[in-house]
């Protein structure tokens, strides 16, 4: 957090947002940081449902003329505004920062919603996500997130793949990816779950009429809350 503090510039192009996050949150605070090529980083900016907001429109412009040149990503949370700052990766050079506020435009499906859907599906852990959906109340809302369906697929298997080695109970993985896959390159919707040591995912038809597919994963006693991601 210091060093983001120092980073970032006090620019016109800056929103005075950003500032006042940094300065809201503690010295301590874990700041989510990783790499990834220009190009494809500006692809998944506009494709984000977020890509409308004021703000990313700088993100992605700094970008554009980078090609596939790697860039530092710096992402810090408040509350449901998330603030991201760009770095050129050869030399900590600063590109751009936005403010997102996630919860403008969010979509969601209520308890009830989901309990008839997740009622009908024969997805295989329908069942199971049915018993963590009933924990809450009918009018509760669940974020809806969408993600390419191909890639979505790939990380499943790894992430659960990795936590089932470490001792997870996963249920359903095989079935997740290979129904998430078969739409290849299209988003699909999905929702998370959780509940006592356990945690779900849902996912969708792409017109949201259906459950598609569902798999879980169940912490042992043995495991430790640092294994979840």
């Amino acid at each position: 957090m210091p060093l983001l503090c120092l980073t970032l510039p006090r620019h016109p192009d800056v929103p005075d947002r950003a500032h006042e996050i940094l300065a809201a949150v503690p010295l301590d605070a874990e700041v989510l940081a990783y790499d990834a090529p220009a190009a494809a980083l500006a692809r998944a900016l506009r494709r984000s449902r977020s890509a409308g907001q004021p703000g990313y429109g700088a993100l992605v412009a700094s970008l554009d003329a980078l090609g596939d040149e790697p860039v530092l990503v710096r992402q810090v949370d408040l509350g449901d505004e998330l603030l991201t700052v760009l770095l050129r990766a050869s030399d900590g050079t600063f590109l751009s920062a936005a403010v997102v506020d996630r919860a403008a435009g969010v979509e969601t499906i209520s308890a009830a919603e989901l309990t008839v859907l997740l009622g009908a599906s024969a997805a295989p852990g329908a069942d199971r996500a049915l018993e963590l959906v009933r924990l809450l109340a009918p009018d509760d809302r669940i974020r809806l997130f969408e993600q390419g369906a191909r890639s979505t697929a790939r990380t499943f298997a790894t992430k659960y793949g990795l936590a089932a080695e470490r001792g997870f109970t996963v249920h359903d993985l095989g079935s997740f990816v290979d129904a998430v896959s078969a739409f290849g390159a299209v988003d699909l919707p999905f929702c998370a779950l959780d509940g006592p040591g356990v945690v779900a995912t849902v996912a969708f038809t792409p017109d949201r009429t259906a459950v598609l597919a569902t798999t879980s994963a169940r912490r042992t006693a043995d495991v430790s809350d640092e294994g979840r991601t």
